[in-house]
């Protein structure tokens, strides 16, 4: 899906000068898809957040200074469902900047459920959209993370 927001360059002549107002034109596109967990009779509680991260993966993978490799995201798209979905499959629309995504990069989405400020479902592998053969339609399955 496609939105076109366009800004235009205005002109202003003011005591003299040339004002010039910068605009852009933001090319929305969308990824749709679904998360789900395999035990579908699963209720999320009333205090809880879906967050949706779309992820440059194409650096992720950064030296520490004790030579280990740490992991660390360039998101460039968010989306938060909050307290809007009780139950799986929760369906969902990310909206982002085409401006943002390069064909020669690889990206990936990434799910967290977080409910009274703890994570309780994550995605725990990568779910490629967009570039290289992959798609703006994805179906995302979470696991649950045990809380002791």
């Amino acid at each position: 899906m496609l939105n076109v927001t366009i800004k235009l360059y205005i002109y202003l002549r003011l005591s003299n000068k040339l004002v010039r107002y910068s605009s852009s034109i933001i090319m929305v596109r969308r990824i749709e898809g679904t998360i789900d967990y395999e035990k579908h009779n699963e209720v999320l509680n009333d205090n809880h957040k879906v967050l949706i991260y779309l992820d440059d993966m194409t650096l992720t993978d950064i030296a520490s200074q004790d030579g280990s490799y740490i992991r660390k995201f360039h998101t460039i798209a968010k989306l938060i469902l909050e307290n809007q979905v009780r139950t799986f499959p929760i369906t969902f629309s990310l909206e982002y900047d085409e401006k943002d995504v390069e064909k020669t990069s690889n990206y990936s989405l990434r799910v967290r459920i977080v409910a009274d400020g703890k994570t309780r479902f994550i995605t725990s592998s990568s779910v490629p959209v967009l570039t290289k053969g992959y798609g703006d339609m994805v179906d995302i399955m979470v696991e649950k993370i045990d809380l002791m």
